[in-house]
């Protein structure tokens, strides 16, 4: 994979890069991290991959969380889960800043946001995640009582196949992850942490010159044709949760982290070549180590950002998936 320069900027190299796949089970955030060694290459090193500090998430420690050693002031946080709001609810509800919409957790009119409703007749546009709990629950409740369409509730950078933002059941939901990732944004932003977050506070080179933190969206599967190239995505001869599968990746992302110029310890590379464990968080890590690459590769400049320069509502309230084309 060669550079293509457009994301590439030597003076805003991150000295500390780390990617959780979040979940709102503690096991289920498995973090991956890698370090920028002191050497004249200024090489990445894939440390290793473990879960978040669960106490210092509750309390929003960004840094303690994710493991930010101490005295690293310039290091890049990716995240699993949506930054954003769809523009069509942004425009219904009025707000025009994501940032902004953060600030506001917790206080009227978004004293409700984060609570999932329990019944359709408790959807409203300043409550809409939905159904708290299983058990008569339609999608059909969910954009009634909003008045948008499903495509409406999905953000330009989801496409058209993604669930819809405020559902939060099944397996490819994102509504909680989206209430614990913003819970945590908040807390931190409000700690007076210097974090940045991309796209809203500018493009990512000068993110990471201008704060301490930066912290991105990311979608790792938007990866995986980056990290095997020749695998047959969408066949069903392969399965992320058995371990038996992931172990067929890691010839592949061995070959990734050599053409990014990348090392990793000894740890990593067996748990890679072991599947990444035979335990249920083993999905979790494949993940976190996938999306740790994306993002090396975009600070490095072999990706490009990928998010579109000439739409304000991306870079305002919408948000974008670190990595991930326009051509979807």
């Amino acid at each position: 994979m060669k550079p293509s320069g457009a994301a590439y900027d030597g003076s805003a190299l991150p000295s500390f890069v780390a990617h959780a796949d979040w979940g709102t089970q503690p096991a289920k955030r498995q973090v991956a991290v890698a370090h920028l060694s002191g050497s004249a290459n200024g090489q990445y090193i894939i440390d290793s991959i473990k879960p978040a500090d669960p106490s210092a998430i509750a309390s929003g420690d960004l840094r303690r969380g994710l493991g930010v050693p101490d005295g690293v002031s310039r290091a890049i946080l990716g995240f699993d889960l949506p930054l954003g709001l769809p523009r069509a609810y942004a425009d219904r509800v009025g707000v025009t800043s994501f940032l902004e919409f953060l600030d506001g957790l917790g206080e009227p009119p978004w004293e409700d946001v984060i609570h999932p409703a329990t019944h359709a007749s408790e959807i409203a546009l300043h409550r809409p995640f939905y159904p708290y709990r299983p058990g008569g629950t339609s999608r059909q409740h969910l954009t009634d009582a909003l008045g948008l369409s499903s495509q409406q509730l999905r953000r330009l950078c989801e496409g058209s196949d993604a669930e819809t933002i405020f559902w939060t059941l099944g397996g490819k939901q994102v509504g909680k992850a989206a209430i614990s990732g913003w819970v945590l944004l908040h807390q931190a932003l409000s700690s007076g942490s210097d974090i940045g977050v991309w796209p809203f506070d500018g493009n990512i080179a000068e993110c990471i010159r201008a704060h301490e933190i930066t912290v991105v969206e990311t979608y790792p599967r938007e990866l995986y044709r980056w990290a095997a190239p020749e695998w047959p995505l969408g066949s069903q001869r392969w399965s992320k949760t058995r371990q038996e599968d992931r172990q067929l990746w890691a010839t592949s992302i061995a070959t990734w982290v050599s053409e990014l110029g990348t090392a990793w310890t000894d740890d990593v590379r067996d748990m890679a070549y072991d599947g990444f464990g035979s335990d249920s968080n083993g999905e979790d890590r494949f993940d976190a180590l996938i999306g740790l690459l994306g993002m090396i590769a975009v600070v490095t400049g072999a990706l490009d950002s990928g998010v579109p320069s000439d739409d304000p509502a991306v870079v305002s309230v919408e948000g974008w998936i670190l990595g991930r084309t326009t051509s979807m």
